[in-house]
């Protein structure tokens, strides 16, 4: 019924309108958005219900049939039926909490926010009430009923019905936000809505509370500034009046002679305004329309919605087609894809793809050596577009080595020695480059390090490869046989039981991290309101000890681990810890947080028993085969920690030739080997910066290209979405998507996870879970491995999850079939 806006997000419009689900969404991003909550468009109903208004909406609307006149004549008495309703007992507690967190009697505004399931709340701009300066319960609960009521204003009635919408299909939320008393308020529009330039924006600002601008009451000062924080023109408005606080409401009043000829915003606040525009747009990843205010210097986001009035760049369709019309892929392309689009979900820039070869290469390499030349590399072309491996496959002349390299991957001494030197050697490497100040460094620096991290990508990603990845498949099948006669459900993976790899020793933290937190009810109140890593880190010194502890010993640890540009570390975004200790607190006790109760040493008690005299030998081999699942991880640690300094050199390289620390719109649109050449002459060529400019407007093909590319590997047809058993077992549950680390609030015990993919720091999750469902991935992918820990069943590669099903679905999973259905 009530919902914070720390739980919402931008696609809960059916739950919370436009206005709530994007002030949810702008919340769980840490965007600074004046305190509140939602009145659901549940609690709307269940208003209706409780009042027994429904049936008598549903018979007049039935009555009243298309006749406009009838509509209007029925909708006067609804508004006044509303109007003279109560809320239950029940919502009127929770309303009445809800706001006495904010304050006592503090002033809000009370905001309508339509919705419909097949109308966006754009179309109803306009037509539902706001109340600002509102204070106090019964003041409240007031303006919550004729928030209810403007739903079936004359305006918003005939509107829906010359639209062809159904009347009964609307609901309405109600958003009760805290009230910034603000000294100066306006718009900002992130592309220059009257020149369409996208590096341009424009801020409109005036004095008092926002209304005067939004509702055009007054001309405002009007700022055009570029992305860069320079002011390129300034159109002082009149303002000639305000909208202040009155006793009651709100009072427009004169503006004082002196200011309507002044600036209203200073530089520092222009500034201010723009990183805040920058950080809301690469959010939300378009345009943005946005209301702001400041008091005291400090600035709030009010609103923010798309620019519905810019020109609609479709992307020709034409193009994508003529990218995928030549595409097939067989069978085991498919599968392999399966897996492979696990760790490459997202279109690369062309300096991330050469990063992602680099790692991606070194599996070819390795074939190779044994005469398999197979093409396992998706393809970009000089236009920036990326599309899926063709698969071909051949043999070369080494094919008369395969056996002798067989023999040597399967000789685990040997392999587990290889791992042990390279593995000393690389961090000894990493630890050097923690040193660096890449701020200081030259162009000849930075030139230096990016070819010596490119090479260093490739060795470590050849060694991980050969010494720990290949051994360990080859043997696969082998140890599925041998564990299967403890139990005919268990495969090798099941050998990993309590390994301290990298993914459980984080795990492990953050498990630790959330029993700390149940134990401490006001860091844990602290946590669930929704605040920041931040706030948590200042207020709370338990808090800040462990966490500077995780982030000592995990913080390079990334969202995406093979990419090199795109991906962040928990230094980086500190706020993925709280995102993944949050739901973990919807746990019963602290004794659930623990992790799979699964006893390695009983299972090898009871193989022990199996092989007798065998036993010693395979003992060995498989503390040999957990070594390299260690390394597996360890490994791929490093180069996400390498990759954290390569974003630095980047960004220093991107400062040096375009004088902005914006690399991915900048540099990371130039392949490695343009870049460099670029760096040794010093200068970007003009061929250089058409390439950058191209593949910069081209980007969002390549976004759609990927995408297109991916749907061509996946069985999406009828019922059933088909893909592969990562765990056994069947399981039927309610659906919870979840698609980053920024909605894991979402997940209640027992829900089904369904989402794009995961990776470590998914793990607390499945805690949760009563089954998995992921897009992508295989059975050597992180949830197939953590789905067996957890012995909950989970499906995979099956491409279309997050797009087919939506929160609270039932759909049976069932792990031994590898199929999902919805029911």
């Amino acid at each position: 019924m009530i919902v914070d806006f720390i739980n919402l997000k931008k696609e809960d419009i059916l739950i919370a309108g436009g206005k709530g689900a994007n002030l949810g969404e702008m919340t769980a991003a840490n965007i600074n958005v004046p305190r509140g909550f939602v009145l659901t468009a549940d609690s709307y109903k269940d208003y209706l219900r409780n009042n027994n208004i429904e049936p008598i909406i549903k018979k007049s609307i039935e009555d009243a049939a298309n006749d406009e006149n009838k509509l209007i004549e029925a909708a006067a008495s609804f508004r006044q039926l509303i109007k003279n309703g109560e809320f239950s007992e029940e919502v009127r507690k929770e309303i009445e909490y809800k706001y006495s967190i904010l304050g006592e009697n503090i002033r809000v505004a009370v905001r309508s926010s339509a919705t419909a399931e097949d109308l966006p709340d754009a179309s109803f701009a306009g037509q539902q009430e706001t109340y600002l300066n509102v204070r106090g319960i019964d003041d409240l609960l007031v303006q919550i009923r004729n928030c209810y009521a403007s739903l079936w204003g004359n305006r918003a009635v005939s509107y829906r019905l010359h639209q062809g919408y159904d009347q009964l299909a609307v609901s309405i939320a109600v958003v009760i936000q805290e009230m910034v008393e603000s000294q100066k308020a306006g718009v900002l529009f992130t592309v220059n809505p009257v020149s369409k330039k996208e590096d341009e924006m424009q801020i409109n600002a005036s004095y008092g509370l926002g209304e005067s601008v939004v509702s055009g009451r007054v001309t405002p000062d009007t700022y055009v500034v570029n992305k860069k924080g320079e002011i390129l023109d300034i159109s002082i408005g009149s303002k000639a009046s305000q909208i202040i606080y009155g006793d009651k409401n709100t009072v427009e009043v004169e503006v004082e002679a002196a200011k309507k000829s002044e600036r209203a915003l200073n530089d520092d606040e222009i500034r201010g305004l723009i990183k805040a525009g920058l950080n809301i747009e690469d959010h939300y990843d378009m345009p943005m329309d946005i209301e702001w205010a400041i008091r005291d210097g400090q600035i709030y986001i009010l609103q923010a919605r798309a620019i519905t009035t810019l020109k609609n760049n479709e992307i020709d369709e034409g193009k994508v087609k003529a990218y995928l019309k030549d595409m097939k892929l067989s069978k085991g392309t498919r599968e392999n894809l399966g897996f492979l689009l696990e760790k490459m979900p997202f279109a690369y820039r062309p300096l991330d793809y050469d990063f992602m070869i680099a790692i991606n290469d070194q599996k070819g390499k390795i074939f190779a050596e044994g005469g398999l030349v197979i093409n396992a590399n998706p393809q970009m072309d000089q236009d920036g577009i990326q599309t899926l491996p063709d698969g071909s496959k051949s043999i070369n002349k080494n094919i008369f080595k395969i056996l002798k390299l067989v023999k040597k991957l399967k000789d685990f001494d040997y392999c587990s020695d290889m791992c042990r030197e390279f593995m000393a050697q690389y961090e000894a490497d990493l630890n050097k480059i923690k040193d660096i100040d890449f701020d200081q460094m030259s162009l000849g620096e930075v030139s230096s390090f990016l070819k010596y991290s490119y090479q260093l990508t490739k060795k470590l990603a050849y060694d991980r490869f050969k010494y720990a990845l290949f051994p360990t498949m080859i043997v696969f099948d082998k140890y599925s046989k041998i564990i299967k006669k403890v139990d005919p459900s268990y495969t090798a993976f099941d050998f990993y039981w309590g390994l301290d790899n990298k993914t459980a020793l984080v795990n492990n933290e953050i498990s630790l991290i959330g029993q700390r937190i149940l134990e401490d009810t006001q860091l844990k109140e602290a946590v669930l309101s929704g605040a920041s890593y931040n706030d948590l880190h200042t207020k709370f010194e338990g808090f800040r000890r462990m966490t500077d502890e995780f982030l000592k010993n995990s913080g390079y640890k990334s969202d995406y681990n093979c990419y090199c540009l795109e991906a962040k570390t928990f230094f980086e975004e500190p706020d993925r810890i709280v995102n993944i200790i949050r739901p973990m607190l919807n746990l019963d006790n602290k004794n659930e947080l623990n992790t799979s109760k699964k006893d390695y040493n009983d299972l090898m008690e009871k193989l022990k028993s199996i092989y007798g005299n065998k036993y010693s030998k395979l003992e060995k081999d498989i503390e040999n085969f957990r070594y390299f699942h260690i390394v597996r991880e360890e490994s791929q640690y490093l180069w996400e920690s390498l990759f954290f300094y390569v974003r630095r050199c980047v960004r220093r390289i991107n400062q040096l030739l375009l004088d902005s620390e914006d690399y991915r719109s900048g540099v990371a649109n130039l392949f490695l080997k343009d870049l460099v050449k670029a760096m040794d002459r010093g200068y970007l060529s003009d061929e250089d910066k058409d390439n950058i400019r191209r593949r910069q407007e081209n980007f969002p093909l390549a976004t759609r290209v990927w995408e297109e590319s991916k749907l061509q590997v996946f069985d999406a047809k009828g019922d059933i979405l088909k893909g592969v058993s990562g765990s056994t077992g069947s399981v039927l549950g309610r659906v919870c998507i979840i698609r980053d680390t920024d909605e894991f609030y979402k997940m209640q015990k027992g829900d089904i996870l369904v989402c794009h993919l995961t990776d470590p720091e998914w793990t607390p999750l499945f805690k949760l879970a009563s089954g998995v469902v992921a897009d992508t991935g295989g059975a050597l992918s992180h949830a197939a491995i953590v789905a067996r820990e957890f012995n909950i069943p989970a499906v995979l590669g099956v491409g279309l999850a997050t797009s087919r099903f939506k929160d609270g679905d039932m759909i049976e999973v069932d792990g031994d079939k590898g199929t999902v259905r919805g029911m």
